[in-house]
């Protein structure tokens, strides 16, 4: 498990490691803040997309090791490759291959959870793939902080094979490097054994079949699921520049404070859920929405707190407690999943489920805060931008949550021959 969390751990941390940089990629390649929007949200969220129904197929069929290598190699060239651009088109590839290198990380992640813990400690095992997440989006905020403010007072760096970099080029660079002793501890994940008797894989109809029986269950959870996510991404890549709009931080000062708030709040969200859910034993199929709706509900004073606190200190609080109550939504959001899927179909349906919700959360979020910066609130409203597409979001969250709560109960996972519930 420790070793599912670090891959997430570093996944998250090149992800996001963009956020940081908002303000010095604005400036040197001239964007607007829906461009910035649409590097940090839309162009990972494409492929990404894309490849997870097809990575989550190869997770059923029992290729997770070889899926967690070919993706990090991906990545690992895709980071490198943003710090090599130097114009918006060539980033947005860059950030696209990301997303595809990044697409089988969590249906490997999740598929070899649920052979190795099992449904008893599931909750706190996704909790853990949670956090690793969230600590890694701490890394990119914090570390990434500082050492762009290292290399911001260098002028940049200059590198063997790369040349001349800016300080936002270098940084991408050096971010590529703690994935080559990851890829070497990767390599030595072993397989889990195979079922004594063969179980014929099912195919994509019987996937889509559950999903269409079961629809009145599945759609608000994922509904709830999506709004909670679209904050948590929109929250992470905006954050940095609202402090140095709002509160006149640097990048690498807004950066070190949010990540050191994000490491101690986004952990007790998570770990917190994972308990609770994991106490919830038979009841988990309704707390699971149930906990979506309060994460929700929490998540919007918190908000207020922090865009209109007149001052860092309180705004910070608000930070620190929004960021606590998404995190105590992904744990549900995820674990939910797999108490309505049965275990032959769970690859493939995360699969879809993480693919959904990635195009649309981190697709739409960042570029639509982007867009009210632009057209609605100006560049300085961004705290307005923040308020209202968060009411928007998490009030329609906070519905479907409540229908999820009502329709999980009444899934039943199919029986195969001998009785047992898979």
């Amino acid at each position: 498990m420790l070793l599912l969390a670090a891959t997430q751990f570093f996944a998250f941390s090149d992800r996001f490691l963009i956020t940081v940089l908002a303000t010095p990629l604005k400036h040197d390649l001239a964007l607007s803040d829906a461009e910035v929007g649409l590097l940090q949200g839309s162009a990972f969220a494409l492929l990404h997309a894309a490849g997870l129904p097809w990575v989550g197929a190869l997770a059923d069929r029992g290729h997770r090791r070889t899926l967690l290598l070919g993706c990090l190699v991906v990545w690992t060239l895709a980071t490198l490759a943003c710090g090599l651009s130097g114009s918006f088109a060539a980033l947005f590839v860059s950030r696209m291959l990301l997303g595809l290198g990044q697409s089988g990380v969590v249906p490997a992640a999740l598929s070899l959870l649920a052979l190795r813990v099992g449904r008893a400690r599931l909750g706190r095992g996704v909790s853990l793939l949670t956090t690793g997440g969230t600590l890694g989006r701490s890394l990119a905020l914090l570390v990434g902080g500082a050492t762009l403010g290292w290399l911001t007072g260098q002028g940049g760096l200059t590198l063997p094979g790369f040349g001349a970099l800016a300080p936002w080029q270098a940084l991408f660079v050096l971010a590529a490097l703690p994935n080559l002793v990851l890829l070497a501890f990767t390599w030595g994940i072993a397989e889990p054994p195979p079922p004594s008797v063969p179980v014929p894989l099912p195919p994509w109809s019987r996937a889509f079949a559950w999903i269409v029986r079961h629809g009145r269950a599945y759609l608000p959870h994922t509904v709830a699921s999506t709004a909670a996510i679209l904050m948590g991404q929109t929250l992470t890549a905006w954050a940095p520049t609202f402090y140095v709009r709002a509160f006149k931080v640097t990048p690498a000062e807004s950066g070190l404070i949010l990540g050191l708030v994000v490491l101690v709040a986004a952990p007790v969200g998570h770990i917190v859920s994972g308990i609770v859910l994991d106490r919830a034993k038979r009841k988990r199929p309704r707390a699971a929405p149930r906990m979506l709706g309060l994460g929700l509900l929490l998540s919007l004073p918190a908000t207020l707190v922090m865009v209109f606190a007149p001052g860092l200190g309180l705004s910070l609080g608000g930070f620190a407690a929004l960021v606590a109550a998404l995190g105590f939504c992904s744990p549900p959001s995820l674990a939910g999943i797999q108490f309505l899927t049965p275990v032959a179909l769970r690859g493939r349906i995360s699969g879809l489920f993480i693919a959904f919700v990635t195009l649309v959360a981190l697709g739409a979020g960042p570029a639509l805060l982007g867009l009210l910066n632009d057209r609605v609130f100006g560049a300085d409203g961004i705290g307005r931008a923040f308020a209202a597409l968060f009411a928007t979001v998490g009030g329609l969250g906070l519905v479907s949550a409540a229908m999820a709560a009502r329709r999980g109960q009444g899934v039943s996972l199919f029986k195969p021959r001998g009785g047992r519930r898979v």
